[in-house]
């Protein structure tokens, strides 16, 4: 019973000092994922990951946004499908439980590819405050942020950022993979 628990510690303890000290993934937090699985942050790494600060409950922006990502995912070839992830961050973690993210992925058609994570406030003001990504709870309930994709490189570091789609999804995946011609 000890050993794998050993293992576990040391394959965490590589992992976080394998990463470069300007890694999002040195927060070293943990997160629930739709599953209701715990996931350390910097289990993401080794592929690329674009991120999103989004709530399921949302009916502007956000759809917005997950419908961005599902473009850019249906433009990829199978080979850059498996070299990429699509992370979505809850902004209202005590409303996104793992049963209502499993509910939203399953309606909007989100696979395996995607990554669905809920945390604490604490957690998610800390990774909005890392990514750069501004928030704030209105008075009718709806959460105003901004509504940047984020894609960090396999080590967890910021490759870019950017607003929307700008130049559709042909044009992020030309950004994530500049030698490849399309």
């Amino acid at each position: 019973m000890r050993i794998p628990i050993l293992l576990t510690l040391l394959a965490a303890f590589h992992i976080q000092a394998a990463l470069p000290g300007d890694s999002v993934y040195q927060l070293d937090s943990e997160w629930q994922n739709r599953q209701g699985d715990k996931l350390n942050i910097g289990q993401l790494a080794g592929k690329k990951q674009i991120f999103a600060l989004i709530y399921t409950d949302c009916i502007t922006a956000c759809p917005v946004i997950v419908s961005d990502l599902k473009a850019v995912q249906a433009a990829l070839t199978p080979e850059q499908q498996q070299q990429l992830g699509f992370v979505l961050v809850s902004l209202t973690p005590a409303k996104d439980t793992p049963k209502v993210m499993r509910y939203f992925a399953q309606k909007r058609g989100l696979d395996e590819h995607w990554t669905l994570l809920s945390g604490s406030d604490e957690k998610v003001r800390t990774l909005a405050m890392t990514l750069n990504i501004q928030y704030m709870g209105m008075a009718d309930g709806e959460i105003a942020h901004s509504n940047a994709i984020t894609v960090l490189d396999e080590q967890g570091r910021l490759l870019f950022q950017q607003t929307g789609l700008p130049g559709g999804p042909e044009a992020l995946i030309r950004k994530l993979w500049p030698e490849t011609k399309r």
